[in-house]
């Protein structure tokens, strides 16, 4: 693995920073994988509280030669725990038994031993100095730790959980959260990188981080062992993929949420855009998320759900979309049962990452990848980084989720077994098999929605990648009965356009229960391919610290 010329490309995710540090691998000759590495290792660096390598997630790969695959490299359930394990009482959210046995590290390696250029210990030479030397504080770094503050919104450190837990207290100066621009430092967190970078993953899953991972974990009343963490390994896996407009759009199956991505789009197939935001638009999209939400409550680890594989192909094939397209009213919406199967549950999941990049071969990646919740498990082992909560993710049976719904047989906790995700990472390409899209959200239950209206709004509408990310996004996943809407509002010095009430109003005369929220709760980003080759990476302006980087030819 040597380089050779700089790569052009571009690299998108939800800290310009990290995006920059991508930009620079494509510049010292590494090519998309080394470069969407390095910024997952950057996005790491400077926002553990929702990416961390404590984590896992999803990848689809479009290969120079236009070839397809897709990398799992989700969370799996420690060995021995059981259903009755969570009836009794173990939390899913908080502390260790609600810690997934990681997966990031083993999935980065994969991904790099597949397609890497460049050494992987440069891959990680720019986020060892960053968390050595200091990083200044952004604006969502402090954002999302004063939300765990007490009061939610404050500064302080005292009544915090933080309180506790010393490994948090470099985030406070005298009892108060570093203020935006003061350095953070991670010295833990950069010798934990040095040994990986050193050792490869195996310095991760055996030796003294892991060690320190299960003593912690079992400390705080987990069942993980060393040996579930040597076990690991991530899965190579088809793709999937349905036409829209002419295009293909391709992304992960389960567990990850793909097909239901393809489903709401496949449905929408069937229609002719009506126009970008206008009443039949948004209502058409909210029907169809109606009904492919209802859908996902069937998904789970297809190791553990069998004639999954033939499931996922039935949803989005055209003739399915097509009945399912003639359930849509264009006057009116309907009660839920009308979208869903029984025993459904939709669940809230959050603290996510997407990161996309590109180079001039063809290479083209989308990641998504995630440690759960808001700081995950509240956990930061003595090595460093935070662990996820990812086992709030399955369903446990008997007990409703955070949001009071019945669980599913599908998503059932098991030992092993790998939990649903709301993750859709994607790739579209035109006719003639040129990419014309890329990238991916983050937002929990939001991502599918987020991950249609961005799309649509480039594949309908023209849009460019900044105007698709800016425009109106709505949300419906059937229950709670109500279609959010965002009101307008600015960051970054650009202003998200948000509905009006006039047009909340038309919703309404069709059935909608309208809920209005300060802004949509997804963060996507996308790369726009222009001619040239050229590209246009964006960012989510509802984000502070998002963006991307091009690299020119």
């Amino acid at each position: 693995m040597t380089a050779s010329k700089p790569l052009a490309g571009a690299v998108v995710s939800e800290q310009q920073r990290a995006s920059d540090i991508g930009a620079g691998i494509l510049r010292k000759g590494g090519n998309a994988a080394d470069a969407i590495i390095a910024t997952i290792l950057a996005v790491n660096t400077l926002a553990p509280f929702h990416s961390d390598i404590g984590g896992g997630g999803f990848a689809i790969i479009r290969q120079a030669d236009g070839n397809y695959e897709a990398l799992d490299f989700r969370h799996v359930a420690p060995k021995d725990v059981t259903m009755e394990y969570y009836q009794k009482g173990a939390s899913t959210s908080v502390g260790g038994s609600a810690v997934a046995v990681p997966g990031q590290m083993r999935g980065l390696e994969e991904l790099h031993r597949r397609y890497g250029r460049l050494k992987w210990a440069e891959l990680f030479e720019p986020s060892i100095k960053l968390a050595r030397e200091g990083q200044q504080v952004c604006e969502d770094l402090r954002d999302f730790t004063t939300r765990e503050c007490v009061p939610p919104g404050s500064d302080n450190l005292a009544g915090s959980w933080y309180e506790t837990d010393p490994m948090y207290h470099a985030l406070f100066k005298n009892g108060r959260v570093l203020a935006v621009g003061e350095l953070y430092y991670r010295p833990e967190f950069a010798m934990t990188l040095e040994a990986i970078a050193e050792k490869g993953a195996d310095a991760f899953y055996g030796g003294e981080i892991a060690k320190a991972m299960v003593d912690t974990v079992r400390e705080r009343g987990g069942l993980m062992t060393l040996d579930d963490l040597r076990d690991y390994r991530p899965r190579w896996c088809s793709p999937i993929s349905a036409k829209y407009r002419g295009n293909v759009l391709w992304t992960v199956p389960a567990p990850a949420s793909g097909a239901i991505w393809l489903s709401a789009m496949g449905i929408l197939n069937h229609f002719k855009s009506p126009g970008a935001g206008t009443v039949l638009d948004y209502h058409r999209v909210t029907e169809a998320l109606r009904l492919a939400y209802g859908q996902r409550t069937q998904l789970g680890d297809p190791s553990f759900v069998p004639g999954l594989e033939t499931k996922q192909k039935e949803w989005i094939s055209y003739e399915c979309t097509a009945d399912r397209a003639k359930m849509l009213s264009d006057e009116h919406t309907f009660p839920p049962d009308y979208y869903k199967p029984p025993g459904v549950e939709i669940k809230e999941d959050a603290g996510t990452s997407n990161i996309t990049a590109a180079d001039e071969t063809g290479l083209v990646i989308s990641v998504t990848t995630t440690v759960g919740l808001n700081w995950g498990s509240h956990i930061m082992v003595k090595a460093g980084f935070v662990l996820n909560d990812s086992m709030d993710d399955f369903s446990v049976q008997g007990r409703p989720n955070q949001t009071g719904y019945e669980p599913t047989k599908a998503n059932f906790v098991a030992g092993g077994k790998r939990p649903l995700s709301s993750s859709c990472p994607y790739i579209v390409e035109n006719s003639r098999g040129e990419v014309i899209l890329a990238g991916g959200s983050a937002g929990g239950s939001t991502i599918i929605s987020a991950n249609v209206q961005v799309a649509r709004n480039v594949l309908d509408y023209g849009f460019s990648a900044r105007e698709a990310l800016r425009a109106s996004r709505l949300h419906n996943q059937i229950l709670p009965n109500v279609s959010q809407l965002e009101r307008q509002n600015t960051h970054q010095g650009s202003t998200v356009e948000g509905f009006s009430e006039e047009l909340a109003e038309e919703l309404r005369s069709k059935g909608h229960t309208v809920e209005w929220v300060p802004m949509n709760r997804s963060t996507p980003c996308a790369i726009k391919f222009l001619p040239g080759p050229d590209w246009e990476p964006a960012g989510d302006p509802r984000k502070n610290d998002s963006g991307g980087s091009v690299v020119h030819p």
